[in-house]
């Protein structure tokens, strides 16, 4: 069905403008079927803008009720909607915002059983989830779809968002996918939800609107996708990381393990004994320690190297040496091995070691040594 030229003036007039859009561009969006899987703090603005953008179909999976502790930053809900479904009360908002689209909705959760069935009719797949199990069975859907996945996920006042099994036109090949950023799941330090790690209401907000904003550049064909980059932002410091996911070379799962996962185990040889270290120092061989405490921790106390905070690993690996062996350490050795694992998840040919005992166990055997080495 051709865009009704009366209507896309009104509506739209300050995106047809635009050389990216144009009638055509606005025809591609009403042509489009986008399915966003979560209806939570970020689905909610990515459902908000599709639909004032005039995508011609939206799909949402959610599972979930509209309740009292959503609404700081579940931008579509109010307090009348508390206790409905979140499904039905997001089509009711985006219906009043823009009757001229179809929104369906699935009042499911996504499992092996359902997902390719429920993927199919749609061209490209937010992924507005908060956990990593529906994240790794969306991206293994899409590959098995052949289908976009515009990601996003946060924690507190940071966020990440990238575009995965993106199909390039030009090359004829497809991006990475979500497993080529976490091969195996981040340790359960790193992957706290919101109720237990806390978040800004604004965050999901801002994140949100990058995946939409992927997802309009994906449909116009406008501008750079975030295929093979991860942008990595800290609201708190106004940081801005952009980094590098490269795809691996992999079988294809069969479908009966879309989702599958897989922990990292904790080898004995990933432990560097404090002795080993000592002599590393003593030696002077080649390797890069590296601090995963806090800062405040570092002050009162440390045995040198460079400070990478574990909740900041991931989006400032660029910082860790791979051609050398690198060291974590921590107080007792529990964020160190965290660390390590979620290293090893980005990058598994690296020679990584977490000083077994931690700072305390160093300094009982060692108990005058201070800063003694730096990387």
């Amino acid at each position: 069905m051709e865009c009704d030229l009366k209507t896309a003036t009104s509506r739209y007039a300050r995106q047809i403008v635009l050389s990216e859009v144009g009638a055509q561009g606005q025809q591609r969006l009403k042509n489009s079927k986008v399915l966003v899987v979560g209806a939570g703090g970020l689905g909610c603005p990515v459902l908000k803008y599709l639909a004032g953008a005039g995508v011609g179909t939206i799909g949402i999976v959610d599972n979930d009720i509209v309740d009292v502790s959503n609404l700081h930053r579940q931008i579509i809900y109010t307090m009348d909607d508390v206790g409905d479904l979140k499904v039905l009360a997001a089509k009711r908002h985006l219906n009043k915002l823009n009757p001229d689209i179809v929104v369906h909705t699935l009042a499911t959760t996504l499992d092996p059983d359902n997902v390719l069935q429920l993927l199919a009719d749609y061209d490209i797949i937010v992924d507005a989830t908060d956990n990593f199990e529906a994240k790794y069975l969306i991206s293994d859907a899409c590959i098995e779809c052949e289908k976009t996945m515009v990601y996003a996920s946060i924690s507190q006042f940071e966020g990440q968002v990238s575009v995965f099994n993106y199909y390039n036109r030009h090359t004829q090949e497809r991006g990475p996918c979500f497993r080529d950023l976490f091969e195996t799941p981040p340790p359960p330090h790193l992957t706290q939800s919101c109720s237990e790690a806390g978040v800004l209401g604004v965050i999901p907000g801002l994140l949100g609107c990058f995946q939409a904003n992927e997802v309009l550049k994906l449909i116009l064909h406008a501008g750079e996708p975030l295929s093979g980059k991860l942008l990595c932002i800290d609201c708190l410091d106004n940081n801005f990381h952009l980094l590098n996911v490269n795809k691996k070379n992999r079988h294809q799962a069969p479908t009966k393990t879309l989702g599958a996962l897989t922990t990292p185990a904790f080898r004995d040889d990933y432990l560097l004994p404090p002795r080993i270290l000592h002599d590393w120092i003593a030696s002077k061989a080649s390797f890069q320690l590296v601090d995963v405490r806090d800062i405040s921790e570092q002050q009162q106390g440390s045995l040198g190297g460079k400070l990478i905070p574990l909740k900041d690993i991931i989006k400032r690996q660029d910082e860790l040496d791979a051609t050398r062996r690198i060291v974590f350490y921590c107080k007792s050795g529990v964020r160190s091995k965290a660390a390590l694992l979620t290293v090893r998840g980005v990058n598994p040919d690296a020679e990584l070691y977490s000083l077994e005992g931690g700072i305390e166990e160093y300094l009982k055997i060692y108990p005058d040594e201070r800063y003694p080495f730096v990387s």
